[in-house]
């Protein structure tokens, strides 16, 4: 059986390793303050975690914050970057084919079926995607002109609805003033060990057009990540040098009208397109990533466009006590990404000698995703009260996502006689059209509607009540379409199923004094349940199979599932405000999961309501104006989750009791210093950010799926530095990314057991670069 360290001894193992840190930048703090230092304190952030603008020290939750300044400082790019720095938050992105699968998590609630579990947002518009094949992935904007990034941890039923079963990660764009005029600026070129060149420009600026009338901000931005990964066909050497480089753009406008004082209308377009070359993932068998070395054996490039388009318009009405605010968005995204299965067609039908290929074979898998999402939002929510703040919201969407995969092997009936003696006549099959072999596609649409609400009521002057809920009605229709040799035959399949669920939150804060908070909350998540494809059962095996789990037919149907959280916490500001301590420990129940269940027999899947999890851990965010010129800021994430009971289906054990719920690291910390001074006459700094992640549970031999040529996530260690100064409005920078030039492996991959074939993606190697950004 497999051994499951205790809880206890890995919090142990956490406490002794923070103790000191955390104890060196106390002290230092407090030696400061006792030899008379200035009263230096951090400064406050505003968030709208709760739906209104509010100090960060004030909110009643775990939120991770990532100002502009803050991103450019640790030179953000991606949601890769903002996961790295944000323990808590994971994110990883596979190595196989094209590489555009990623996956998300908050506090270990992690799924790769059905709807996603971690929300995304762009302002008030949700745009993650549910998973319809293989190839559905969520698209993140990337990091230029945003006001702030929001990482809200725990569920967030209430305000924030479906799929913020783990959380959110808010994505928060400026908005147009009436009053001031700024602009925004951002160039960088950067050179990377062994890869080509990147570099970077972008603009952004607004102004009112019509003094507290009209205003307007508008930006565009364009971003060239040099490629690092040669890719080097297996089958005849050819290939390009560099080859996974990737173009990125993006622009939006946005314009503010104010008829009279107390109405604000705000029409917005924001437009993204990004297209990467080829993939980052790396044969393991042909490179040596510690001597710098990446290569990619496809025999052919795996590119992938991602565009999106999002049309929205808020309007704000104030009256004298409220405010009424309403958005209603149009999301538009189109992903298309190619596949190379030329190697994998030969292995699949001849594990034996797995990647001989035919002279001049080439199998291709194409792939689109596409999402069309109408959502309107409207909340009437209290101005500021001192003894009772209040929200209440309908919310609506209709939500529409396809997908289709489309296989192309004209040496697929060449390779079944070679490795089978079969032909496709005998067989009854014929090639599509264009050589094609597998054709399928998913059409989903899911409709919601949902009222919530949440209120803040002051039962003292420091002891506050919260109580919401938020409930809601989903109706989802799932069609699917299949046709060719590869899916054993047509079929069609059209399938609906609706379901309600209600979320409810309460929480009780306690402000002891004007520095000190503490809170505890209670709330439950929850993410939609789905249709689905009913699996055919052809076989007395198969028939077996489902009789065993107490089935005649797999269910066309699945529920939602939901979690209950339990937390509690303290906000701090200590040595006359000089340092910040958040802190919070968590409890999560995860009933009714969402499961894929796995039946040899029927060489197929289906997702069942089946299993529960328990999430548990702590979050720590430590600040510290060690002197007035020395920032020292601490943050750590634990997160243990695992299975409550064992989990079988079809005759196989998916998963067994105490086993890991998602392969992501328990532990994952940063530790950040920037030191400012002066040089010249001009303000400088110079910052060191250190990210650790410890290393993934151990899989299971015991359960179905099991590979023990795949170890456990590996540990990483990941040293960024910086040096700037500052020019009047302009900044210069000097960056050192991947200081130590790690290549450790992060998402080690095997298409099945009797394969040769691993492949892997690393950090990006050492990138040396340059960095000018203006603000005015």
């Amino acid at each position: 059986m497999k051994h499951h360290q205790s809880g206890a001894r890995k919090l142990a193992c956490l406490s002794a390793l923070l103790t000191p840190i955390s104890c060196a930048i106390s002290a230092q703090v407090a030696a400061q303050v006792e030899e008379g230092a200035s009263n230096y304190s951090i400064e406050e952030i505003i968030v709208t975690a709760s739906r209104r603008e509010e100090a960060l020290s004030n909110v009643a939750a775990s939120v991770a914050v990532m100002s502009q300044e803050k991103m450019d400082v640790q030179g953000i790019q991606s949601v890769e970057d903002v996961a790295r720095l944000t323990p808590g938050l994971n994110f990883s992105r596979q190595s196989y084919f094209s590489g555009a699968n990623t996956e998300i998590s908050i506090r270990g609630i992690s799924s790769g079926v059905g709807a996603a579990t971690t929300a995304v947002y762009i302002d008030d518009v949700p745009i993650q995607s549910r998973s319809l094949s293989f190839s559905s992935a969520n698209v993140y904007p990337r990091t230029f002109d945003l006001q702030r990034v929001e990482v809200l941890r725990g569920p967030q039923g209430t305000l924030f609805g479906a799929s913020a079963q783990g959380g959110a990660v808010r994505f928060i764009t400026p908005q147009p003033s009436l009053t001031e005029s700024s602009v925004y600026s951002r160039s960088e070129v950067a050179f990377t060990d062994g890869g080509d060149a990147s570099y970077e420009t972008g603009i952004a600026g607004g102004a009112p057009l019509v003094e507290d009338v009209l205003g307007i901000r508008a930006s565009a931005w364009y971003r060239r990540d040099g490629g690092w990964v040669d890719r080097v066909s297996h089958a005849d050497g050819s290939g390009e040098e560099n080859a996974n480089g990737e173009d990125a753009r993006a622009a939006k406008v946005a314009v503010t009208w104010a008829p009279v004082p107390e109405l604000r209308i705000t029409p917005s377009i924001y437009y993204q397109k990004s297209e990467v070359e080829d993939t980052s993932g790396y044969w393991e068998s042909l490179s040596d990533p510690d001597g710098g070395k990446f290569i990619n054996g496809q025999v052919q490039a795996q590119p992938v466009d991602d565009e999106y388009m999002l049309s929205s318009v808020g309007l704000t009405y104030d009256f004298p006590d409220m405010t009424l605010i309403s958005n209603t968005s149009y999301f538009d995204r189109d992903l298309q990404q190619v596949r190379d299965y030329t190697g994998f067609d030969s292995a699949l039908l001849n594990p034996t000698q797995p990647y001989v290929t035919i002279d001049g074979q080439i199998a291709t898998g194409y792939f689109s995703d596409k999402q069309e999402n109408f959502t309107q939002e409207v909340r009437l929510q209290s101005l500021d009260s001192a003894k009772l703040e209040w929200v209440l919201g309908y919310y609506y969407s209709d939500e529409q996502q396809s997908a289709r995969q489309r296989n192309q092997d004209y040496f697929y009936e060449q390779l079944l006689g070679n490795f089978f003696g079969l032909d496709f006549d005998a067989m009854g099959w014929s090639y599509l059209p264009d050589g094609g072999i597998y054709d399928t596609s998913f059409d989903s649409r899911t409709k919601q509607q949902a009222l919530f609400g949440q209120m803040d009521i002051a039962l003292t002057d420091r002891l506050t009540f919260t109580l919401g809920a938020r409930a809601a009605e989903f109706d989802v229709e799932h069609f699917q379409t299949g046709t060719g040799p590869w899916s054993g035959g047509d079929f069609t399949t059209d399938e609906e199923s609706s379901e309600t669920a209600v979320t409810p939150k309460v929480g009780l804060s306690y402000q002891y004094d004007d520095n000190n908070m503490y809170y505890v909350t209670a709330a439950e998540g929850f993410r939609p349940g789905g249709a689905q494809t009913q699996v055919a059962v052809s076989t007395d095996a198969c028939r077996a199979e489902l009789a065993a789990l107490g089935l005649e037919e797999t269910p066309s149907q699945y529920d939602s599932d939901n979690v209950w959280s339990y937390e509690i916490g303290s906000k701090n500001y200590l040595f006359g405000g000089r340092m910040q301590v958040d802190a919070n420990a968590y409890w999560i129940d995860w009933k009714d999961m969402q499961t894929s269940i796995w039946m040899n027999s029927c060489g197929s899947s289906f997702i069942d309501n089946t299993g529960e999890a328990t999430s548990k851990g702590i979050d720590l965010a430590l600040q510290g104006q060690v002197t007035d010129t020395l920032n020292m800021t601490l943050s750590v994430g634990y997160t243990d989750a695992t299975y409550d009971e064992s989990i079988s289906g079809g005759g196989v054990i998916i998963a067994e009791e105490g086993d890991a719920v998602f392969d992501g690291p328990q532990l994952m910390a940063t530790l950040s210093a920037q030191q400012d001074f002066t040089f010249a006459g001009r303000d400088a700094f110079l910052r060191v950010d250190y990210s650790y992640a410890g290393e993934g549970e151990d899989d299971n031999p015991d359960v179905y799926g099991y590979d023990p040529q795949l170890p456990p996530v590996p540990e990483t260690k990941l040293v960024n530095a910086r040096l700037g100064m500052d020019m009047n409005d302009w900044n210069l920078s000097l960056f050192v990314d991947n200081v130590t030039n790690a290549s450790d492996g992060l998402s080690r991959f095997h298409h099945f057991e009797e394969s040769p074939l691993y492949t892997n993606t690393s950090f990006r190697p050492r990138t040396v670069g340059f960095t000018t950004t203006y603000r005015y």
